[in-house]
């Protein structure tokens, strides 16, 4: 088997799931390692608060929020090339493609208030433009729109599921683990309303998802390639 045909049934190589840990590890970042809480006294002091946040929390995590979703684009661009080739039909595989797509323009919105928030706050390039009572609702919209926007990722996760478990085109254990990390925040949702936990659980999902994938891809990738070229001329005699 040549080296076109080998990239042809690996979706054109075995690297590509990687862009999926820098989305998870950069969403981390974005929105985990970025939060900011407001302080007890929020509820009696109203907005008043907001001008004790410190905007280069924000800041961080807008741009590591970009980062993730470019990276997270690139590998849904990955994930629709290798399911052309070997999911071909797949309903599931091109309901991956939608919602890790779906995710990323949540995202956009979602980790882009966090850039609103750092441009407007105290230090900020437009500090003062707008009063505390706006920059309020911003905040409100913070606390749960960069986690509520990895949905889609968890939507990805469950059909993903399906391709291991019911279609068996992806290694089992990947089918349990997409499973899991999609019931959790469904029953989640479900049980008390929280429409946030999939950005809670599901960055890990995805590093370790994509890793695995890359794994997969590049264990199966010598396999082919050390089948032995045979020439397709007759063969002559002396």
């Amino acid at each position: 088997m040549d080296n076109a045909n080998l990239r042809d049934l690996n979706g054109g190589g075995w690297s590509w799931p990687l862009w999926g840990v820098g989305a998870g590890l950069l969403g981390v970042v974005g929105h985990l390692l970025t939060v900011q809480d407001a302080p007890k006294t929020a509820a009696e002091g109203g907005p008043a608060f907001i001008e004790t946040l410190d905007r280069t929390t924000f800041h961080i995590g807008v741009v590591a929020g970009i980062g993730a979703v470019l990276c997270l684009l690139v590998f849904a661009a990955g994930w629709r090339r290798w399911a052309a080739a070997s999911a071909t039909n797949s309903l599931a595989a091109g309901t991956v493609s939608m919602a890790l797509v779906a995710s990323a323009g949540a995202m956009i919105f979602g980790y882009g208030m966090k850039g609103a928030l750092a441009v407007y706050l105290p230090g900020g390039m437009d500090e003062g433009m707008f009063p505390n009572e706006g920059l309020y609702v911003n905040y409100m919209f913070t606390d749960l729109g960069s986690f509520m926007s990895w949905w889609g990722v968890a939507i990805a996760a469950a059909a993903m599921a399906w391709l291991a478990l019911r279609e068996r085109r992806l290694p089992l254990w990947i089918g349990v683990l997409s499973a899991i990390f999609f019931l959790i925040p469904l029953g989640v949702l479900v049980a008390t309303g929280l429409p946030g936990f999939p950005g809670v659980v599901d960055p890990l999902w995805l590093i370790v998802t994509s890793v695995g994938l890359a794994f997969t891809l590049r264990r199966k990738a010598p396999a082919a390639a050390v089948q032995p070229a045979y020439s397709s001329q007759p063969a002559t005699g002396d």
